[in-house]
This record gives structure tokens, sequence and C-alpha cells, in this order.
């Protein structure tokens, strides 16, 4: 029997650790045969087979001392050994040595061997498997000669170590520090029960076995596995371009496998001593569940139409694609729009604290059953899956949307007006185009002209958006202690005036043309052609009115900045949040105040240059020699690539809506812009061809099962005619 070594106790220790690893035929060849590693793992200096003491009958045991009465001697002891008193009660045998002796699970089986002398191949060894606690040597040997045949047919050895941590051992009851003794019975059962779904789960089931012996010759009691098979696992068979490629069966374990069986020998312990513990766990798992559902029920009614119909249009034609782990870019923009829902619906939510608080509960039994390293990791793990099932809840609603409600609609698109939207929006406007140009289809041309108006209103609505901003600064700066001074008051005057005008237009492009009175159309357009870009407009599309509102808003701009003379607005004495609006307003860069009204006035200028040349070509460009013409064009372009470079960025700066840059002769990469416009197009061709596949398959089931119904009635009324003439005769 080997003296079993005192255990450390260390606190913060994962209750359960496994480790496994595998060794193949050939790796082992001719250095350590599959039998060995199983007298290895029964060797007698790592092992104990008579310490297996059922501690929980122990101290059941403790409180039976009334019947320690029938123990007291009728001699004294005639060695001289002390007699041990228990609560004034002599006993002959020191008291825990007895209940020790009394309570072990091997009493039985091994007591016999002390009276009567059994057979060699009759003795107990202290390996145990799926059968029994105690192979006996005959079975042992018969262990070793599968082992060699497993060997011999190039089978695979696995050798595992199960772990327990010495302070999960006393308080579960299977491990006495004082007496060194431990419950090897529980432990061998907790194994028993975890190892079915381990094989199982690796392929195993059918051909592979197992043993395990528990040792004590390290710090920590733990369970030696080997598990084996008689024969190799089939190789499995694929395809990969077309040719046959064979695939060895899976020899590493499954790591949600590995962390099964610890978790079911942490709950199996537990259960045999502490099952109240065990009941916790299954309580809290319940009500998790339960508020889990009650959560993704109530989400339904708590997100309202119009937000399912916001994130319904910005999701992609394949529903496929609709679920939460779909890494598709189209799906990037959903699944931000549904994970801001799902953040607005858990804010607050009473449901959602109590669900938090029953995660924390699991979170700190599994942290005390594996180790404090795993703490926070259920919280995470179970956050992320209620995040992730919310927002399949989301996407599967959108899927059940009624058909009224999933057609594209002006309102819908124009709900979302940040960059991304406007600029997905356009594309598609230019790929719904390019496929017009090809093969014009009414469905097409509907959705086209419904994002246009979508698009205008877009650029409206964050047009809009960003004055009102611009209006709360710079009523919040009205609102200071410090008073403005004159120059300040010159530019909040302007800026005003500026922000009513651009509201203006803003509020009047989102009306529909028909709810327009003449004098409100009449304003549309001079506000329009006042905000217009002298860069980005065409000049095939230039008017004389539209020319003189542009003039009359760069004359206010010059006349603002003092235009010619040394009268104007002072930069140098406006404070730096009315200087960054004030560059925004006229899209320059904001430099240092000393320098803005020259560089103001300078892109003044040169605006007021380039709308002069513009004008002129659109106006008299047919009576102008060609060199003129062409004189005029290289002015343009020269005027125009060096405003666009003094300018600050259009997107962030810009207040009128988002333009892409007009280049009035060939672009820079129209092959390009080109083959993306085709993609574009024959990707739309290709969606509707399969539509219309679609409609022909259905239209030709139906036609089909109406032949079958006629042929049906055709076959019955000859039946009927056949009969009557059968009954004529």
């Amino acid at each position: 029997m080997h003296s079993i070594m005192s255990k450390p106790i260390e606190h913060q220790q994962p209750a359960v650790v496994f480790s496994l690893q595998y060794f193949t035929a050939a790796t082992v060849a001719n250095k350590m045969s599959y039998s060995g590693y199983a007298k290895y793992t029964e060797r007698d200096n790592a092992t104990d087979l008579s310490n297996d003491v059922n501690l929980v009958q122990q101290r059941l045991d403790q409180l039976e001392k009334a019947n320690l009465a029938e123990l007291a001697p009728t001699s004294p002891s005639t060695d001289g050994a002390p007699v041990e008193a228990v609560e004034g009660v002599a006993t002959r045998l020191p008291y825990q040595k007895f209940i020790n002796y009394t309570a072990r699970n091997t009493a039985t089986e091994l007591d016999q061997g002390d009276e009567v002398a059994k057979p060699n191949q009759q003795q107990l060894t202290p390996t145990f498997d799926q059968r029994t606690d105690h192979l006996t040597v005959a079975e042992a040997d018969q262990l070793r000669q599968k082992l060699d045949t497993a060997q011999a047919n190039k089978g695979v050895l696995w050798a595992g170590v199960l772990s327990f941590s010495t302070q999960y051992l006393i308080d579960n009851h299977l491990y006495d520090p004082k007496t060194e003794v431990c419950d090897q019975q529980k432990i061998k059962a907790a194994v028993r029960h975890s190892m079915g779904p381990l094989l199982k789960a690796n392929g195993l089931a059918e051909k592979g076995f197992w043993w395990g012996d528990i040792q004590f010759n390290t710090n920590h009691i733990h369970v030696h596995l080997g598990i084996s098979e008689l024969s190799p696992r089939p190789d499995k068979i694929g395809y990969r371009d077309g040719k046959r490629v064979t695939k060895e069966a899976r020899r590493k374990f499954t790591q949600p496998s590995i962390r099964k069986i610890k978790s079911q020998v942490f709950q199996a312990l537990i259960a045999f001593d502490r099952p109240r513990e065990r009941e916790q766990k299954l309580t809290l798992e319940k009500r998790l569940g339960v508020q889990r559902a009650s959560l993704r029920q109530q989400l339904s009614q708590a997100v309202g139409e119009q937000q399912l119909q916001t994130l319904f249009a910005s999701l992609p034609a394949d529903k496929k694609r609709w679920r939460s782990r779909s890494n598709a870019r189209d799906m990037a923009k959903p699944k931000q729009l549904a994970s801001d829902l799902v953040n607005q619906y858990l804010q607050g939510n009473p449901e959602y604290q109590a669900f938090k608080q029953t995660v924390q509960a699991l979170d700190q039994y599994n942290a005390a059953a594996f180790g404090q390293r795993t703490a926070g990791r259920t919280l995470a793990h179970k956050e992320a899956e209620l995040r992730e099932r919310l927002t399949n809840a989301l996407f599967k609603a959108c899927r059940e949307l009624p058909d009224n409600e999933k057609k594209l609609t002006i309102a819908g698109l124009a709900k979302n007006f940040t960059a991304a939207d406007i600029e997905a929006n356009r594309q598609r406007i230019d790929a719904l185009r390019q496929a017009n140009r090809l093969q014009p289809i009414p469905a097409r041309t509907k959705e086209l002209r419904q994002r246009r108006i979508a698009l205008r209103q877009q650029n409206a609505r964050a047009s809009q958006a960003k004055v009102q901003q611009a209006q709360r600064v710079l009523t919040k700066l009205s609102q200071e202690s410090t008073p403005f001074n004159a120059a300040e008051r010159e530019a909040r005057t302007f800026l005003n005036d500026r922000y009513q005008q651009r509201l203006t237009l803003a509020k009047l492009k989102l009306q529909a043309p028909w709810e327009q009175s003449s004098t409100e159309r009449q304003q549309l357009q001079d506000l329009t052609a006042y905000f217009t870009d002298v860069v980005n407009v065409p000049i095939d599309k230039l008017t004389a009115p539209q020319v003189a509102k542009m003039q009359a808003r760069l004359a206010a701009e010059s006349d603002f900045n003092g235009g010619s003379v040394v009268s104007g607005v002072t930069w140098s004495k406006l404070r730096p949040e009315l200087q960054q609006a004030l560059s925004e307003e006229f899209g320059v860069k904001l430099a240092k105040p000393h320098q803005m009204r020259a560089q103001v006035q300078a892109s003044t200028k040169q605006q007021q240059e380039l709308l002069r040349l513009k004008a002129s070509l659109a106006g008299y460009q047919a009576a102008l020699p060609s060199a003129v013409v062409h004189q005029r064009y290289q002015k343009i372009e020269q005027l125009s690539a060096k405003i666009k470079r003094d300018k600050k960025t259009p997107v962030k700066a810009s207040w009128g809506p988002m333009k892409t840059a007009v280049n009035h002769w060939k672009p820079r990469h129209l092959n390009q812009f080109q083959r993306r416009q085709q993609q574009a197009s024959h990707q739309i061709l290709k969606q509707e061809q399969q539509q219309v596949k679609q409609q022909l398959r259905r239209a030709e089931q139906t036609h089909y099962q109406d032949l079958k119904a006629k042929n049906a009635l055709f076959n019955q009324q000859q039946a009927i005619e056949q009969a009557q003439q059968e009954r004529g005769r």
C-alpha cells in the first residue's frame, strides 16, 4: 500500500482540470506499448486500493455515539495501548480509526481476502472501467491484451488526466485532510457517468473502450484515464477541385466535449453530497431561459412599425444573409441598425436588469467551479447570446411583415439621411439607370423615380439637421455672459440670415410639388439657384436667372468681408466658434484670423470669375471662336481645381446636399466607372431574370395542376358513360 502524501490546500484554483493527448501506433513504435501505459496507471506507488472511505457515512456514524457503549472493553489492554474515551465511553480501538474502518467502500470485498486467501487471478486491482470499480487481475490482463490488439490494428491511444482541487474535494466530503482518506467510489462513479457522452461526441461510442486509475502521488488527487479503439475509424472521403481526397478521422477530441466532461464530473460530484447546489444551478438556468424568452417576446411589441420598415429598407435582397452572424458587406448597416434598436430596447428595461442579475449569479457559480480565471466568461457569453437572439428576432420580424409594408416607399428611404445612406441610395440609382439603358422595365423605372425623389429629400433632411445644429450653437453663444462685440453681432446677423434661408430651402424641398403654391415653387427655384455650388454646376444647366442669384450670393459674401476696400468684419475679433461657423459657411479652410479675410476674398473672386466664364459659354458658346471656347474651358478647369484644393472637406463642411464632383469633360477613370456600372446593371438583370424564371415555374406548375384536374374529370366522365352503356345492354 502506498503511503499517501498530504495534499496542500490551494484556494481560487479550478475545481476540475482535464488534459488529453493521443498516441498512434506509428509514433510509439519501438518506444512503448499501449499495455505498458495500463501498467503505468495502476502502479502500486501511485494508487491505493484500500484508501476508499465513504466520508458521508463516516459523518453519520459519528452521530451514533450512543452505540459505542457496546464497544466498552471487558478487560484491560494487554499491550498497554492507551484506551481512548469518547464522551466518557472507553473504546478498545482509537475512535477515528474505527470509524474509518467501518466506513470503507471496499470493506466487504477486501476483508474477504483477510480471511480466505483468494487465487491470484481473482484478486482486485485499483483499475476501474465502465462496468466495475475494481478489475480483477484476470480482467486487467484482458484489458492489456485488448490494448495490444488495438496497437497491432493501428488504433489510437488517448491518455488523459482529470485533476481535482483539494479544497473542492474537501468541500464535497470526498477527501479528509486530517486522516488523508478519500472517497474513491464517488469519484469513479462521476467519471463513469461522464465518459459515455465524451466517447459519443468523438465517434468512439461503438468501438471505443476506456479504463481509469485514481492516483495520489502528486499534490492533487487525480484520475489517469486511458481510451483506445480495437480498430481505427474509417477515413473520411471528400472532393476538392473535382478530385477525390481522403482525410484521416479526427484524432483530437473536440473542445466542447472536453469542456463538457469537466462540467459533468463537477456537477456529478456535487450532486452526490450537495444536491441543493445542483438544484440551485438548474434553477438559475431555467430562470435564465424564461427571462430570455420573455425579452424576445416583448421585443416585437416595443419596436415600432416605422422602425421595422427602416430596418427592412436597409436589408439586402438575399434573405439568406438576414442573420446576426453574417459577415456580408451589405449586412453591416442592417446589423448596426438592429444593434441600436436592441440597445434602445434593453436600456432601462426591468426584465433585462433581472436577466443580468441571474447571469451574474450563474457566473459566480461557474467561477467557483472552474477557477477565478473564468470569472466574467459566463456573463459575457450569455449577454452576447441574448443580443444575437434579439437581433435575429428583428430580422425574423422583417420577414413576417405584410407585403404592403415591404414595398419600397419614398418616406421609408428618406428617413435615413446619414452620409452612408445617401451614398448607398445614389449608387443604387446609378445602377438602375445603367440597367434601364440596356433593358427598360416599368418596375425598375418606378423604383428609379422613387429613389430620385427620396435622394432629394435625404439631402434636404441632412442639410436641415446640420443647420439646426449650427443654430443651436449660435444661440448658445448668444446666451453666454460675455456680450458680443460689434464684429460678432455682424457675424451673428449674417449667419442667422443664411441659416434661415437654408432652413426655408430644406422645408420647401421636403414638400410634395403638388402641395406647393406658385409662390412657394418660385421661392424654391430662387433659393436653389442662390445656394448652387459654382464649381459643380454643369455649364449646360446654367440659366440667366440662376446666374443672377449665384452672383447675388457671392456679392453678399464679398460685402461681408469688405469687398475691395478695407471695411468689413474683423476676423481676429470673432470668437473661435464664430470663425468656425463662418469658414464652414464660406467653404474655406480655417486659417489664422488675420489671414481669413484675404483668404475668403480670394476664394470669392475666384468663384465670381469661374461663374462669369461658365455663363459666357452657356449663353454665347456658339458665337465664340473655337480657340476662345477651348481657352475658357482650360481656365474653368484650372479655377475649379484651385477652388477644390482650397476648400474644406465637402462632406462635413458643406451645408448643401452631398454631390459628386462634376467633371465637365472626360472622366479620369471612365473605363473603371463604366465597368462598375455594367456590373451593377448585370446584377440587377440577373436578379430580375431569376424572378421571371420563378414566375414561369409557378405558372407551369399551375398549368400542370389544371391539366391534371381536367384529365381526372375526363376519366370520370368516361367511366360514367361506360357504366350507362353497360346498364343499357
